[in-house]
């Protein structure tokens, strides 16, 4: 069963790393597929799985994390896995959450483990961010501000097909980075202007801050992967015909235009679509 997580990735071309990384990813580059999205994910969820069944859970050593590969044409495209980094990333999130004596109570011995070492790496390597974000049991919305219908594509998440007849499908949707980082801004400038200090804004605001980390000729990629199954079981929706990024869209347009209540609308509909999506979370 595919895990109901969603993600976020961003696929920088090969220029943009050092000769180290890209001749140890050479035998993923090196392949004339157009892309290894499926494989490399399942293999990031078995080395989750096995994490998970591990005490204490540590990822893999980095630069041993695999890296997803993106082809257009002649140009080959890299998205590291930054497994270990991510999984850093979430246990500070979860220390600032729950703080250090109740962690300490659910993951005995991995803190003290964890943090040297995450220091030392983070102390050689100041501004590296992953390349991929996740979701579990759901897309969050302020992704949807990056993408449009026309930049989806429907897949079965054994192999790439051109319309999903049979097995279970999700949807992906690929675009140039400068295209989801001119959207971001445009979305930013409109819910400033509507909402000031609203949370919402923060959200936007760190999502095109994290998109400005790339190269400007990389490639982004938000995958439904599992929750398009979810999508579909939860909601009745094809993810094929999901409205979520049209919705968002033109909830930005109405705010840029100051028609607040037509942008409440919208938005609230994508909100509640993917409400009903997380309480899956809670199903027994």
């Amino acid at each position: 069963m595919v895990p109901y997580v969603a993600y976020l990735r961003v696929y920088e071309p090969l220029c943009a790393f050092d000769e180290t990384e890209v001749a140890r990813w050479s035998p993923y580059t090196s392949s004339t597929d157009g892309s290894n999205t499926l494989t490399m994910l399942r293999a990031e969820q078995l080395d989750a799985l096995t994490a998970t069944l591990g005490a204490p859970a540590i990822a893999p050593p980095v630069g041993e994390e695999g890296v997803y590969v993106l082809r257009d044409g002649d140009d080959v495209f890299a998205c590291p896995v930054d497994l270990r980094l991510r999984s850093w990333l979430a246990m500070a999130s979860l220390i600032e959450e729950l703080g250090d004596n109740q962690l300490r109570l659910l993951t005995p011995g991995s803190i003290e483990h964890v943090s040297p070492e995450f220091l030392r790496w983070r102390a050689a390597h100041p501004d590296s961010v992953p390349h991929i974000r996740q979701s579990t049991w759901q897309v969050p919305p302020a992704w949807f501000l990056l993408v449009e219908d026309a930049e989806r594509e429907v897949y079965q998440l054994d192999r790439t097909v051109e319309t999903a007849q049979d097995g279970p499908a999700s949807v992906r949707y690929r675009l140039p980075i400068v295209r989801a980082r001119r959207r971001c801004g445009r979305a930013f400038a409109a819910v400033r202007n509507a909402f000031d200090d609203d949370p919402v804004v923060a959200t936007v605001r760190e999502l095109g801050s994290w998109l400005e980390e790339f190269h400007p000729h990389s490639r982004v990629e938000l995958d439904y992967a599992g929750v398009g199954r979810l999508l579909q079981q939860r909601c009745d929706t094809d993810p094929a015909t999901d409205t979520s990024a049209r919705d968002v869209a033109r909830a930005v347009q109405a705010l840029a235009a100051g028609d607040v209540a037509t942008a409440t609308q919208c938005y609230a509909g994508v909100v509640e679509r993917w409400r009903l999506v997380r309480l899956a979370e809670h199903a027994n």
